[in-house]
């Protein structure tokens, strides 16, 4: 396979061959590219696709007025980025295992960028939902390929994965705190279709950015499992509109809904078990702790993206604030986020991957339960949002950093995209089931959730290395 690398004599090295066909996988990465340039240009790449994840929530009342459109239409503006997210993400980790998480990254930029483009100069409001759903697909291969591309360029480097991790978690915080902020601002100067215009074009200078940077991994030699993928996506798409449009369906629509997504679940076992190459082995749905933490991410992120998606709406519609104004008093959740995020790496040294999850998922559901008794005060919130933002802080780099420990070799890829996509189903569930139940019934169901999460954290969830040791070192902590 031909590399991209512009000189050939540039200085490479080859990475061990990872063993068996699905496994094999040739890095070329020149050792004058340093792992922190890596992690920055795909940290930018992810905080753009999570930005747009909060920032559709502030833009949605201003599409909804330039089309009059109801509030079914303004649901898939909203969720339609998520759904696509969710029910691609594992594609996209299949298609970083197979082609290369370089080249899966830059591919998912640009699908971004010219959907993005189309949301922009959209004359329909079925035209923005083509442009979100479009948008949802280059996020589903840029956020699996950006973790993979992380794994990899920090493996070999002792107690830095954890940490790497926990600065890409703190772009993702940074994203999601962004978006309100700056989707809200170039909404009220201009207009929700600046706003698309801005990210496309972030998303062309991030990828002329990282292409120089980012280490040309060649994936694995083995086909892509076709059928796996497609009763995958087809299973992720019944469940995410079944949880989106389940109150207009009759009794009977829903059964058979139901009845699909069994059937589904039963197909997706028979073809995986009868590939020689599967995407997502069997074996690796059989380890309880990597199927514990892919429940906790969607079912943690749907109690924090319910909340977040809840308290935006809130502000607008009760406290009367401007779409920016709104961004802005989300702030004190986005810095508990991020400084969360970025201290992840020395709490996991100090708790475990497995104790800061139990950490983050208590602080989660506990703030959850004040919030509505004191939504009527901003000033009571500040505090409750910051340690809101802190929990979810730590949520995210443990899922991400467990998942990663508990992969099978050679399919990193599909791991990162379990999560990623858990990530995005939990919040098109948690726009589609709790946005509607209102501020407080809607917000103390998320707590409900946030509890569950932690229940499966507490009985499902063991981290180790592939070295096997377990407990709380963890994926790249430290063991000295």
């Amino acid at each position: 396979m031909r590399s991209d690398h512009s000189s050939p004599s540039a200085p490479e090295t080859a990475a061990a061959s990872r063993g068996g066909d699905d496994a094999a996988r040739d890095a070329l990465a020149p050792r004058r590219r340093s792992p922190g340039l890596v992690l920055a240009s795909t940290s930018l790449g992810t905080l753009l696709v999570i930005l747009l994840t909060s920032g559709l929530n502030i833009a949605s009342p201003a599409i909804r007025s330039t089309f009059d459109a109801g509030d079914t239409a303004i649901g898939w503006v909203l969720s339609g980025y998520t759904l696509a997210f969710a029910m691609l993400s594992l594609t996209g980790g299949a298609l970083t295992d197979r082609f290369g998480a370089r080249r899966v990254f830059l591919v998912g930029l640009g699908v971004f960028s010219v959907f993005s483009l189309i949301a922009a100069a959209a004359s329909t409001v079925t035209l923005v939902v083509v442009g979100t759903l479009g948008e949802g697909v280059g996020a589903a291969l840029v956020l699996p390929s950006a973790l993979a591309l992380i794994q990899f360029v920090y493996q070999d480097v002792p107690g830095r994965v954890a940490w790497a991790i926990g600065i890409w978690a703190g772009a993702n915080a940074l994203g999601a705190a962004l978006g309100p902020v700056l989707c809200g601002a170039l909404v009220s100067v201009s207009s929700w279709r600046a706003m698309f215009v801005v990210v496309a074009v972030l998303a062309v200078v991030f990828a002329l950015v990282g292409r120089p940077v980012l280490p040309l991994l060649r994936g694995g030699r083995a086909r892509l499992d076709l059928p796996g993928l497609l009763v995958m996506v087809v299973l992720l798409g019944v469940v995410a509109f079944l949880a989106h449009d389940w109150r207009e369906l009759s009794t009977g629509a829903l059964a058979i809904g139901l009845a699909i997504a069994v059937f589904a679940v039963w197909l997706f076992g028979r073809v995986e078990k009868r590939s020689p190459a599967p995407m997502l082995p069997l074996s690796q749905l059989r380890d309880v702790p990597f199927s514990a933490n892919a429940v906790v991410t969607v079912v943690g992120t749907a109690a924090f993206f319910g909340t977040l998606y809840i308290i935006s709406m809130g502000f607008q519609d009760e406290l009367g604030m401007t779409p920016f104004m709104a961004g802005l008093a989300l702030l004190p959740l986005a810095g508990g986020n991020i400084v969360s995020a970025l201290l992840a790496g020395r709490i996991i040294g100090r708790l475990g991957v497995r104790g800061a999850m139990i950490a983050g998922s208590v602080l989660v559901a506990s703030v959850l339960v004040v919030i509505p008794l004191l939504f009527d005060h901003y000033g009571a919130l500040v505090v409750p949002l910051a340690l809101l933002g802190a929990g979810w802080g730590l949520l995210v780099p443990t899922t991400s950093t467990a998942g990663l420990a508990r992969a099978q070799r050679g399919k990193e890829g599909v791991a990162s995209g379990v999560t990623a996509g858990g990530r995005e189903l939990g919040a098109a569930l948690a726009a589609a089931i709790l946005l509607p139940l209102g501020i407080r019934a809607g917000i103390w169901s998320a707590a409900a959730v946030g509890v569950v999460s932690l229940i499966v954290v507490v009985l499902g969830v063991r981290v180790h290395d592939r070295s096997g040791s377990t407990g709380r070192t963890g994926l790249g902590t430290r063991q000295d």
